[in-house]
């Protein structure tokens, strides 16, 4: 009887260790543009939707950047922008000297680019990689 305990005790301790969950493999890097569009979400929640509306549609205190009349080649009338949208290049130029309205500049270039690839992404352009300056600047709006 003894040995059949301790047989026992083997089978269960074998079978016990064969249970053990297995370490995850680890998951590959995000792709850097889906990561980019989705920090800039989050920032423009954070930063912007209280103007720019939670879907981008605008609002009495700041302009669509999302939909057909988002980001339009003149300014304006009666808004402080100054300059032709023609690139992407223009907006992000423009946005980083003068955006958000209560804190101008106070992003960092990164913070900036993911909230406008996040942007770009929504009004149905295409990225071929994260957005930065170069890219930016071949997106064309307005010819």
């Amino acid at each position: 009887m003894k040995r059949l305990s301790s047989i026992s005790i083997l089978v269960f301790t074998l079978a016990a260790c064969g249970d053990r969950p297995r370490p995850a493999a680890p998951t590959p890097p995000a792709d850097p543009l889906v990561a980019q569009i989705a920090t800039g979400k989050q920032l423009f929640v954070a930063k912007c939707a209280r103007c720019h509306g939670s879907a981008g549609q605008g609002t009495d205190q700041g302009p669509p950047v999302v939909g057909k009349d988002a980001f339009p080649l003149e300014p304006r009338a009666g808004t402080k922008r100054d300059v032709k949208f023609r690139t992407a290049a223009d907006v992000f130029g423009w946005a980083t000297r003068h955006m958000p309205a209560d804190a101008p500049g106070s992003l960092s270039t990164d913070e900036y680019l993911a909230i406008f690839a996040f942007d770009l992404a929504a009004n149905g352009v295409k990225l071929a990689g994260p957005l930065d300056g170069a890219a930016a600047t071949a997106i064309v709006l307005h010819p």
